[in-house]
């Protein structure tokens, strides 16, 4: 953490921002519970138990943290389930606000930082759908943190972080690629030996713990048979796209594209003037969301609230770049 960000942490703003974000979070948390029916219908409870179990299928069973967290806050505050999932939730949330908050601080003032939390807390509920994804809060505190960590050239903290994270959700496993976009210099080959080493080391032990979890829970099966879909997120863009505009708002498929908004283009409008590390680290933007495009559902939305990170600030960096004081090196 920048010393500079201390006395902040003990400052009347930062505790008046982080009462603003307990209540954004309170009310992300109530919009998700009211969209996923199967948080209190039993569905939840029988879904933790089968996690427990090791008899749930892939990627869910190999993503430990998202049920032993909850399982761990049962015994400790002798909770139900249901309120055990929505307790990590709202933790997870609120810190991933206050964290977020302070991460915009070092290119923007109090004002941007809190549009910029705002802006990402205003954006979360077009994620929430009636599914039991629950690895998504931590995945968004741990991406931020590593994220972080990768700026300050922290490489002991940036290697535990995604260790942990691969526990919870294997998306960090993206993040050494942005330590090695960050971290390099030139094309001379003996500088990019050193540094691909030294990104292989940090990423080492977050791959290895991925790749145990993953041969122990081989046979749990996944949600289909298909790992391909290219076809099926093109089609489904398309037959959304001529729907009444009036109706895109159920449209689920074109919900990327909203997501973000205009963000989506003001993040790379000014790119080669933005600070160091938001142009290396933006890079992975792309390829975040191609990868996704190509494997992923592309309708669960929510797969790209790890990129708002950089997104977001990309973006007030093209809206207020001229009221900016920037620091170009970081």
């Amino acid at each position: 953490m920048d010393d500079k960000l201390i006395p902040y942490i003990r400052s009347k703003a930062f505790l008046s921002y982080s009462g603003i974000y307990f209540a954004l979070a309170f009310i992300n948390l109530r919009v998700k519970i009211a969209l996923t029916p199967d948080w209190n219908n039993g569905h939840l409870l029988n879904q933790h138990q089968q996690l427990m179990d090791f008899v749930y299928r892939n990627h869910e069973q190999s993503r430990l943290l998202q049920f032993y967290i909850p399982d761990f806050l049962v015994q400790l505050f002798n909770i139900t389930i249901p309120q055990a999932y929505s307790l990590r939730r709202f933790i997870f949330v609120l810190l991933s606000f206050i964290c977020f908050h302070l991460f915009l601080k070092r290119w923007f003032d109090d004002k941007l930082s809190f549009a910029g939390v705002a802006f990402f807390a205003a954006i979360m509920p077009l994620t929430y759908m009636d599914h039991l994804q629950e690895s998504a809060s931590f995945l968004m505190l741990s991406f931020l943190l590593a994220l972080w960590a990768i700026r300050e050239h922290k490489d002991g903290l940036f290697c535990l972080i995604i260790a942990i994270g691969a526990l919870n959700n294997e998306t960090v496993l993206i993040l050494p690629l942005v330590y090695f976009l960050y971290r390099y210099e030139d094309s001379k080959l003996p500088s990019i030996s050193r540094l691909l080493t030294k990104t292989l080391i940090l990423a080492a032990p977050a791959f290895i713990i991925f790749a145990i979890i993953r041969y122990i829970t081989r046979n749990n099966g996944g949600y289909g048979k298909k790992i391909w879909h290219l076809p099926d997120n093109t089609e489904n863009i398309l037959s959304a796209l001529v729907e009444h505009p009036l109706e895109f708002f159920s449209e689920s498929y074109l919900f990327i594209f909203f997501i973000f908004g205009l963000f989506w283009i003001f993040a790379f409008l000014k790119y080669h003037e933005m600070p160091h590390f938001l142009r290396r680290a933006g890079g992975i933007i792309p390829i975040f969301v191609l990868i996704h495009f190509l494997t992923g559902v592309i309708q669960e939305t929510r797969q790209m609230l790890p990129i708002a990170f950089l997104i977001i600030p990309m973006g007030l960096y093209y809206l207020y770049a001229e009221q900016l004081s920037t620091n170009k090196k970081e």
